[in-house]
């Protein structure tokens, strides 16, 4: 095969290769370790074009579509911007794209979703698995290696996953930042992975936890569910109803004995809120029931009904209090 150079990679980015130069790409494209070169040289094809706005997400997209076809690229629509003269700013500008080119590989090699406070999102991955992604969370796989071998993503906050099996056997592994992974064939399960601690709760399937730093591994069965603490100790119990786990991707909230100062904690990641209980007491009371709550402020006028609160606001800083 034909060696392909920075000088023909620059060319496909630009819409200037011949359709043999692109076939020769496309199928030097499939070897894993040239994919690095091909993210640098299309990051450093968009930095060189201040006429362009950057968009790495239509540049991308145009290569998964040639890929997919066959077609050649087409090049970038221009969008119509003055460029200024001033050679200082031109300065100034290089410097800022040279710092960002690691921040922009990051965004080159990782699809992902984010959801703002109080959303939930449904995603659909490439190879038809379903996650539900609760709010003020973060989902990431890889944009080109997705497909090729164990199927990984990266998850910051809950989610639920609906994962398909493959022909090929291929692993499903959610990867956290705190060294456990859960690897599944085909399943269903919730993973919480926040600053408090780490839960993942079974519901279908079969599922091997990987704690990395202890080298130990457990498979769960449905009904269980392992919760890990910041200091990496975990527990193994039984979850009567899993489902429940997930009422939130209809926008419900099951709580079973749950205490008042856990329900503050779930209002902060979920809906941005710091929640203050000065009173211990208070802030020990069980709660049990479901409640209905599309954002923060349905969930907290049912429990100040429930629990005849004194709610004082400012913002988003909430003091809860016994009425008197």
């Amino acid at each position: 095969m034909q060696s392909i150079t920075r000088v023909h990679l620059m060319d496909y980015h630009a819409g200037r290769a011949t359709p043999l130069q692109a076939r020769l790409i496309e199928e030097w494209l499939q070897q894993p370790e040239n994919r690095a070169l091909f993210y640098e040289t299309l990051h450093a094809w968009e930095s060189q074009q201040l006429q362009y706005v950057a968009d790495t997400e239509t540049a991308l997209e145009r290569y998964q579509l040639f890929m997919q076809q066959g077609n050649q690229p087409m090049a970038a629509k221009p969008v119509s911007r003055r460029l200024w003269s001033w050679k200082p700013w031109f300065a100034a500008a290089g410097v800022l794209l040279l710092c960002s080119g690691w921040l922009f590989r990051d965004t080159l090699q990782y699809k992902t979703y984010q959801t703002e406070y109080s959303q939930v999102l449904p995603v659909e991955l490439p190879d038809g698995s379903h996650v539900t992604l609760n709010a003020n969370s973060t989902l990431k796989y890889p944009r080109f290696d997705f497909g090729s071998g164990p199927r990984n993503v990266l998850l910051n906050g809950e989610a639920r996953f609906s994962v398909v099996h493959t022909k090929d056997h291929r692993r499903f592994v959610v990867k956290t930042d705190r060294n456990l992974d859960v690897e599944v064939l085909g399943t269903e399960f919730v993973v919480f992975n926040r600053e408090r601690g780490t839960r993942v709760v079974l519901m279908q399937g079969k599922v091997q936890l990987n704690f990395q730093k202890q080298g130990r591994t457990l498979t769960m069965k449905p009904g269980d569910q392992v919760t890990l603490t910041p200091v990496g100790s975990y527990a193994l119990t039984k979850q009567p109803k899993p489902e429940e786990v997930a009422a939130w991707t209809h926008y419900r909230y099951v709580f079973a004995d749950t205490k008042l100062s856990e329900i503050a904690q779930l209002m902060k990641e979920n809906y941005g809120y710091e929640v203050r209980i000065p009173n211990q007491n208070l802030a020990q009371r069980m709660v049990s029931g479901t409640f209905n709550a599309k954002d923060g402020n349905e969930l907290l006028n049912a429990l100040q009904l429930v629990l005849n609160l004194q709610v004082e606001r400012v913002g988003k800083h909430i003091t809860l209090t016994e009425k008197n």
